[in-house]
């Protein structure tokens, strides 16, 4: 019978996912409340977790040396702070300077292209508008923007107390996951039953063992992606060559798609001085590819996560497009440990199967 069909059968679930989803999307009362309250919650855990792995060997080597963890988790912390502040003061001028000179660039080439359709508007007939018709439009769309605008003024208010409630949070939480990582892991063991307890301190131990090395190897992939892109754009005499190296290292954390979003505004720059400028920026970042992927990456990361390429695209892709550029740095781990999770219990179910047939 066709209702017996396994096809009807995955068709009707599909459906029935695909309804629910919809109605859920109408629950927009209750949706925003729970986003918001998700938002201020979880998001400062998650951005916490990456400062925690970067800052956990060195806090677990001055307790080694006999040093109080309260001390060091503290102690660590501000000396992060001081190196942030530090680096802001000496370094940040150059930065915006540099970001200065880009956005006047760019101002001028977008000048130079809005002389250019004035001069196509000035035909009087603009593809199948007439001028009239254009004006009438952009007065149209312009009162439409200045009205959202205005409406999303409190919301935008908002945002920043969120932005500053997170970023309150995040040391604050870093410094408790530093100091009670013990108290933490008890009480999480202590959660799950005696004959499930041996099991899943493995399990735990493969996930952090994955996060550890994705965090901490990624970040500093990218530092050295950007200090060898930095370099390449020193000896090709590419302007404005430290903020657009910069950019880049921050984009390159992203896998894969990272390093051809950070390498367009230099593609831009170099087309603003001559067409064989941008060749050489395309040679720039083929030659630090190289060196990322067959020299940096396999010394520092190594391919112990195992994830396809293909696997990673789509996952970064669909990361960007839900939650942006934050969602597309923690898309990986995040699939690594659901691929663990579900690696241990189909692992755990497959054990009980063979343990029940052989006492049958």
């Amino acid at each position: 019978m066709v209702y017996q069909n396994k096809y009807f059968k995955l068709t009707v679930w599909a459906l029935l996912i695909a309804l629910f989803l919809y109605l859920l999307s109408q629950l927009t009362f209750i949706l925003n409340p729970i986003g918001k309250i998700v938002t201020i919650v979880l998001l400062p855990i998650i951005i916490a977790s990456l400062f925690y792995y970067l800052l956990r060997p060195v806090v677990r080597y001055l307790v080694s040396k006999k040093v109080n963890k309260t001390v060091a988790s503290l102690g660590v912390l501000l000396v992060l702070a001081g190196l942030i502040v530090v680096l802001v003061i000496y370094a940040g001028g150059t930065i915006q300077a540099e970001f200065s000179s880009f956005y006047d660039t760019l101002l001028e080439y977008v000048q130079q292209a809005q002389e250019k359709a004035n001069e196509l508007m000035e035909q009087d007939e603009f593809w199948i508008f007439s001028m009239e018709d254009m004006e009438t439009r952009l007065t149209n769309s312009a009162e439409m923007v200045f009205g959202v605008l205005g409406e999303n003024l409190f919301g935008w208010i908002g945002n920043i107390t969120t932005f500053t409630t997170i970023l309150i949070l995040i040391p604050v939480v870093v410094f408790f996951l530093l100091k009670d990582e013990k108290h933490f892991y008890d009480k999480t063991i202590a959660l799950i039953s005696p004959e499930n307890q041996i099991r899943t301190i493995a399990m735990l131990k493969e996930m952090d063992n994955a996060l550890s090395m994705y965090f901490v190897g990624q970040l500093i992939v990218a530092f050295v992606l950007g200090v060898l892109t930095y370099v390449g754009y020193l000896i090709i005499g590419l302007p404005n060559a430290l903020f657009l190296a910069t950019f880049s290292m921050f984009t390159s954390i992203i896998p894969f798609l990272g390093p051809l979003l950070g390498i367009l505004p230099a593609i831009f720059i170099g087309w603003t001085v001559d067409m064989f400028m941008v060749v050489k920026v395309i040679i720039v970042l083929a030659v630090t590819q190289q060196l990322e992927g067959n020299v940096v990456r396999p010394q520092i990361m190594g391919n112990r996560l195992e994830i396809h390429p293909i696997v990673i695209i789509f996952l970064v892709i669909i990361a960007i497009t839900l939650y942006g550029f934050i969602g597309a740095f923690f898309a990986i781990p995040f699939y690594a440990i659901l691929r663990i999770f579900v690696r241990n219990i189909l692992r755990n179910r497959k054990q009980k199967d063979s343990s029940s047939s052989e006492i049958s």
